[in-house]
C-alpha cells in the first residue's frame, strides 16, 4: 500500500500540464463540466500517477466505472479523495479505499454521526466528549471502508460498524480489512483500508 498527498495550492502541482477535456473519457468530461478546473487538476494528477505505474502516457490511461460511479483502472487499483486543498491518491495491488477530511466546524455534527456511525460508535464518541477531530477521523474510517467495498457512506453504520476511541479501531464485522489512520497535513484527518 502506498499513498500520495498533493496540495493543490502548490506551485509544482499548479504548473502540472492539464489534460484537455478531449483527452478525458465521457464520464470525466461530464464531471469536468460540472466541477471545473479543480476536477481537471485532480484527474491530471491521477492520470500522471497511473501512467507512471502502468508504463503509459496519461491520455492513454482508461477507466471503467462501477454502478456507483467509482473509477477503476484494471492495471493498477487505486482510490482518490479530496478535501480542502488536499488530494490523496492511494495505490495497492488489491482494491483500496482512502478518505481525507479537513477538520472544521460542522453544523449538526451529532445528527450526521447518527446517520454514518453505528449506535455503539456514536455512544462512545459522545462519552469521550464528542470531539470534532475524532468525528472526522471516524468519518474517514467509515468512508475508507465503504470506498473499499464500493458502497455508500449511507450504509456504513450497518455494513461496517466499528468502534474508534481516539487511538484504536475495533471492528464489529468480519472479515475486517487492514485500516490505517494518518494525518495528511495539520488540520486534516485520513484513513486507508485494504486487504493484504
Amino acid at each position: 500500500m502506498h499513498y500520495l498527498i498533493y496540495d493543490i495550492r502548490s506551485e509544482a502541482v499548479r504548473e502540472t500540464k492539464l489534460l484537455s477535456p478531449a483527452e478525458l473519457d465521457a464520464t470525466e468530461r461530464a464531471a469536468y463540466a460540472a466541477r471545473g478546473e479543480e476536477y481537471l487538476l485532480m484527474r491530471t494528477i491521477l492520470r500522471q500517477e497511473l501512467a507512471r505505474r502502468c508504463g503509459k502516457k496519461p491520455p492513454e490511461v482508461r477507466f471503467s466505472y462501477t454502478e456507483s460511479g467509482k473509477p477503476i483502472c484494471e492495471e493498477q487499483p487505486f482510490n482518490i479523495s479530496h478535501s480542502g486543498d488536499l488530494i490523496c491518491i492511494a495505490f495497492h495491488h488489491n482494491d483500496i479505499g482512502v478518505d481525507i477530511q479537513r477538520v472544521r466546524p460542522l453544523p449538526r455534527m451529532a445528527a450526521v454521526a447518527g446517520r454514518v456511525f453505528s449506535a455503539e460508535q456514536v455512544a462512545l464518541w459522545q462519552e469521550r466528549g464528542a470531539m470534532q477531530e475524532e468525528f472526522f477521523t471516524a468519518w474517514c474510517i467509515a468512508e475508507a471502508l465503504v470506498k473499499l467495498a464500493g458502497g455508500s457512506i449511507h450504509t456504513a453504520a450497518t455494513q461496517f460498524p466499528f468502534l474508534y476511541d481516539g487511538s484504536v479501531i475495533r471492528f464489529l464485522f468480519s472479515p475486517s480489512p487492514i485500516t490505517e489512520i494518518f494525518t495528511p497535513a495539520p488540520g486534516y484527518a485520513g484513513a486507508v483500508a485494504f486487504f493484504p
